[in-house]
């Protein structure tokens, strides 16, 4: 699926997200779209992690607290489907 929709087939991109749903999987988007769902601040967020700041320096360029970068970074790791390692990849850095 992954392939067809980097080579720009979206029919075969859509077959294959359709069979791999019925067989009860649930398929990633393309990283374009998934990058396009964070909001700004996610994305900022986002940015500052795969540079490889921890919380507490983020939450200080961002004038926020730990807490907020923290519940920020687990929607952006959720939308993105990755974690703080894979941040660099799946941001296209």
């Amino acid at each position: 699926m992954e392939t067809a929709v980097a080579c720009g087939a979206e029919g075969l991109a859509t077959r294959a997200r359709d069979q791999l749903t019925a067989a009860g999987l649930r398929p990633r988007r393309s990283s374009a779209t998934e990058r396009d769902g964070l909001t700004i601040r996610e994305e900022q967020t986002a940015l500052l992690a795969a540079e490889g700041l921890d919380n507490a320096v983020i939450a200080a360029r961002l004038g926020t607290d730990e807490q907020a970068v923290s519940e920020l970074l687990s929607a952006v790791f959720t939308k993105l489907g990755t974690d703080r390692l894979g941040l660099p990849r799946a941001l296209g850095l």
